[in-house]
């Protein structure tokens, strides 16, 4: 909710006033409540409708993450507007590459514009952080050899079983090809059905049902010393073209069954890379 507008007396800055999220972000939020799968979806219904409003104002959100997802009471909100633009109007700025690493899309870290497919890839990203409780990539650094990692097919792994049929979307919202992401309303009619109308949703709930017993073990995450959760300034060239891993599509238990190790550093010495606080 906004409150109206005020002026920094000293900078003579304008701002909004908006209400005060009394439960923080939600990367803060997943991981200090114990949340069911069916207030997990309606979450990620209520991201889908702020970013399909974004989108349908022709504008791109260029910095969407987790934590820039405000949590007022039982609802998730997009906030941070900072870098969002009309679409028409990107081509006239400097294409600065801003963001979470591990939230941003492949064919921007390769020099693209941000588009509405870019945003999509990022909420991809949210969808599997919320659904597994467990940050994207968090055993390994963020450099430039997780960015070339993920040109070539990464994606975050799943260390529980999770319904085929949200696994598919995550996967459709991570292609690497931007043209075959879902828009952001096909996302929203999805979720509007996963959650609103979750009663009516009978192979969602047998999918449900039949992982419950898979998933009573908990787990404990190592998180990599190096690993960095803000936005930064990005900058790589010479970046391979993105792709899946072969068997993307056709692998029903996770994002993708390809192993990656560290990339000998011969294979990224032809890379120009600069990451900036």
């Amino acid at each position: 909710m906004s409150y109206g507008i005020t002026q920094d007396p000293s900078t003579e800055n304008y701002m909004m006033v908006l209400e005060y999220a009394r439960n923080g972000t939600l990367g803060h939020y997943m991981f200090t409540n114990k949340l069911s799968l069916e207030s997990k979806l309606y979450y990620l219904y209520n991201i889908a409708d702020g970013l399909n409003t974004i989108h349908k104002n022709e504008l791109i959100h260029r910095d969407l993450h987790a934590g820039n997802i405000l949590m007022f009471g039982s609802t998730a909100c997009i906030s941070d507007l900072g870098l969002c633009k009309n679409y028409n109007e990107l081509e006239n700025v400097e294409n600065t590459k801003y963001g979470v690493l591990s939230y941003v899309a492949p064919e921007i870290f390769r020099g693209d514009f941000y588009t509405k497919d870019s945003d999509i890839y990022s909420f991809g990203i949210i969808m599997y952080l919320v659904i597994s409780e467990t940050p994207p990539y968090y055993n390994m650094p963020y450099d430039v050899i997780l960015v070339l990692n993920i040109c070539e097919g990464l994606r975050p792994e799943f260390h529980i079983k999770i319904p085929q049929l949200i696994l598919h979307l995550i996967k459709r919202c991570l292609d690497a090809n931007p043209s075959i992401r879902p828009t952001a309303n096909e996302v929203y009619e999805i979720l509007i059905q996963w959650s609103l109308e979750f009663d009516n949703q009978i192979e969602l709930q047998k999918q449900i049902e039949e992982i419950k017993m898979i998933n009573n073990k908990p787990l404990t995450n190592k998180i990599h010393p190096e690993d960095f959760y803000k936005s930064r300034s990005l900058n790589f060239k010479n970046l391979p073209e993105p792709k899946n891993s072969d068997d993307y599509y056709e692998l029903y238990d996770n994002i993708s069954s390809k192993i990656y190790s560290e990339i000998k550093s011969d294979k990224t010495d032809y890379l120009e890379c600069e990451i900036i606080d």
